[in-house]
Formats: C-alpha cells, structure tokens, sequence
C-alpha cells in the first residue's frame, strides 16, 4: 500500500481546512464591517443588554445632548452631521444636522454621502458636498458609548438594590421581556422596570400576579 498517497490527502485537507478556515473569518469580517456601517450605536448597544424602556429613553435624550454639546465645541469647522439610521425601505440615511441655533432631521441618500461613511459617521459640509469628519467619528463614538456604559451601570446598580430577598412584586405592566413590578412590602410602594425577569415565567407575569423573591430568583406566589 503507497502511504504517500494518504499523506499527501491528509495534508491536501488540511491545507483545505485552512483555506476554508481563512475564508470563513475574512467573510466574518466583512460582515461585522459592513454591519457596523448600518447599525446605530444605540441599537447595537440594546442588541447586547438588557436595557430598559426607561433607561433606552435616556440615551436617546444624552445622545442627543452630546451631538448638540459637540457641534457647538467644533462650530468653527461648519455644521455638524450625524448620520444616525438607515432606511432599508428606500434606502435613504436618517441624519441629524446641528449648528448653534438649531437642530434638524435629513434623509441623505448613498450617493450624497462621501466614501467610508455609513451609520455613526459624523459629517461636515463643503458648499454643496459633504465630507467624512473622522476625528468627530471616533470622538462622538467614544462619548456616547461612554453614556451608555455609564446608564447601563446605573440601570442595573438600581435593579441589584430594588431585588430584596423576601420581598412580594406585584405585577403593574408587561411590555415585551420587560416586567414592570411594584415592591409591595416596602414602604412606600415602588415601581421598577425588570429587564431580567425569568423568561420561563413572562407567560405568567399577567398584570395582578405577585411574584416573591427567594434565592435571587423571582418564583410565583400562588
């Protein structure tokens, strides 16, 4: 039997495998690009946690508050664009524009937009051209995401001190995965919203049932 032939099949399957392999994680790559350039910080941001009604609403206003802050810190460079969302229905790009005396929202399509940019890309315009900013890119990417870590640690410190062994929630609301509950055993009542509520026990969390809190867990009172 010639084991030349099986060594030279073992290594062309290797080699193979490696291609495949590195085909795989440039294809990977590409995607995560091309994804990052169609997706709002923000929205990349709930993809990954678990984030409350309430504390969604207080990034969309401190995200907000920056662009203003930071348009007029750099107001000698024009008018600050912030391209923040992209229309998959008529392929326009939602953009904030902001100067020192007023806000407002633009639909800008592909082909006004210079090269490199997408969602998350701050802009400035030249006569009638616009033109990538990529120090306010990085700089307002950095400030928000910092927002939001800072909201996201608040959200939970305040859940982690609202979860009280012993204690019985009733439930007020339910809004998708969100729970909203009223700390019935403390004085005065409080209402919070549960990000991480049980999913095994959302089809019971019907407004009226009172859940206690034993063992880090919420459990149905029956």
């Amino acid at each position: 039997m010639n084991l030349n032939i099986f060594k030279n099949l073992k290594n062309n399957i290797t080699k193979n495998n490696e291609s495949v392999q590195e085909f795989l994680n440039e294809l990977k790559t590409t995607v995560e690009t091309n994804r990052e350039g169609s997706i709002g910080i923000l929205e990349k941001v709930e993809e990954e946690n678990k984030v409350s009604i309430g504390t969604k609403n207080q990034m969309e206003e401190k995200m907000n508050e920056i662009l203003k802050e930071y348009a007029i810190e750099t107001i000698e460079k024009g008018d600050l664009y912030f391209i923040v969302e992209r229309s998959k229905k008529d392929e326009t790009y939602t953009t904030y524009m902001y100067n020192e005396e007023e806000d407002t929202v633009l639909k800008l399509l592909e082909n006004e937009l210079p090269k490199s940019s997408g969602v998350n890309s701050a802009l400035r315009k030249i006569g009638e051209e616009y033109i990538l900013d990529e120090e306010a890119t990085l700089e307002l990417e950095n400030r928000i995401n910092e927002m939001t870590e800072e909201l996201l640690d608040e959200q939970n410190r305040v859940l982690e001190e609202y979860r009280k062994e012993g204690h019985l929630y009733r439930v007020s609301e339910k809004i998708n995965n969100s729970v909203f509950l009223w700390d019935m055993t403390d004085e005065p009542k409080m209402e919070i919203e549960e990000v991480n509520f049980p999913e095994n026990l959302l089809e019971e969390a019907e407004e009226g049932k009172v859940f206690e809190y034993i063992n880090g867990e919420y459990r149905l009172k029956e």
